[in-house]
């Protein structure tokens, strides 16, 4: 009788949720995370009260925080700006991160030589749930887009490569995503929902996802995921050109085909010869409807 009250107890002890000191420890790790992730290219520089009101933290929270990211080399506080900015030791821990990328090794000459030959971009972007950002950032010769960091986030909605990502990932984070936008912002949901939907034609119709100026009015790109995710990571490839290096249906009776190759021949090298870039000498690709 005690033998089982005890078993009972046991079991219960078992199921009972973390101590509270590692609870805090894993709270206090997703809030530092939250302060790490205000900083992009364009907000590289924050003051305690912009990393204050960016994640709502309590400002005694917020500090602590700043300061022990601050003692670990991860934030560095200028003098000369008054701003936090991202400290050193990020790049210690983002060298592994793209190192074991092989490939951008394996990609990076096939990457310059079809941006030599468009006098454009190309770019490997990676995404994991529904975060993306430039993997490998390729600047063709004579080239007069843009050149994005290598890091940088990317716009799923608004870019070619986050418009073919949505259609890679399985279909209820696509989904999720879609609900989440109409939720926060009806009219931008209802342009998404939109944009999806051409991107869907494309991909069945080219292979590719097309962008005509989405993000800057005079730069063109197109788009071509992986077959298949490595290591539940998606990639996807975008050549973009400025509009006065494009003649007529260029982009997708020339380029298009060319970043195709390009996808295959990468895909030959990493041993993944099944998917929709191989397939597409033979068949359309496949987009499922949901």
């Amino acid at each position: 009788m005690n033998d089982q009250a005890n078993s009972r107890t046991d079991d219960a002890a078992d199921s009972q949720p973390d101590s509270q000191p590692d609870s805090q420890l894993v709270s206090a790790l997703a809030r530092g995370i939250r302060i790490l992730q205000c900083f992009s290219m364009g907000d590289a520089e924050l003051s305690a009260r912009d990393l204050v009101e960016r994640t709502g933290l309590p400002k005694p929270t917020a500090l602590r925080l700043i300061n022990t990211l601050a003692e670990f080399g991860l934030l560095r506080y200028s003098e000369r700006i008054s701003k936090y900015v991202l400290g050193t030791e990020m790049l210690s821990l983002a060298a592994p991160a793209l190192g074991r990328m092989t490939i951008r090794q394996i990609a990076r000459p096939m990457m310059q030589e079809l941006a030599d030959y468009c006098h454009g971009q190309v770019t490997l972007a990676v995404g994991y749930r529904l975060n993306m950002a430039y993997a490998e950032v390729i600047q063709g010769e004579g080239s007069a887009v843009y050149r994005s960091e290598t890091g940088t986030r990317l716009s799923l909605s608004r870019t070619a490569s986050g418009r073919a990502y949505l259609w890679t990932v399985p279909g209820a984070e696509r989904e999720r995503y879609l609900q989440e936008t109409l939720a926060r912002d009806p009219a931008k949901g209802e342009l998404l929902a939109q944009r999806l939907a051409q991107a869907q034609q494309e991909l069945r119709a080219h292979g590719c996802t097309i962008s005509h100026g989405d993000m800057q009015r005079e730069i063109h790109s197109v788009a071509i995921p992986l077959s298949a995710p490595i290591d539940d990571e998606y990639w996807v490839f975008s050549c973009s050109i400025a509009v006065f290096n494009i003649s007529g249906n260029q982009l997708t009776d020339d380029i298009a085909p060319r970043l195709m190759s390009l996808v295959r021949r990468v895909e030959a090298a990493l041993g993944s010869m099944t998917g929709a870039a191989h397939d597409m000498e033979t068949r359309p690709w496949s987009v499922s409807a949901n």
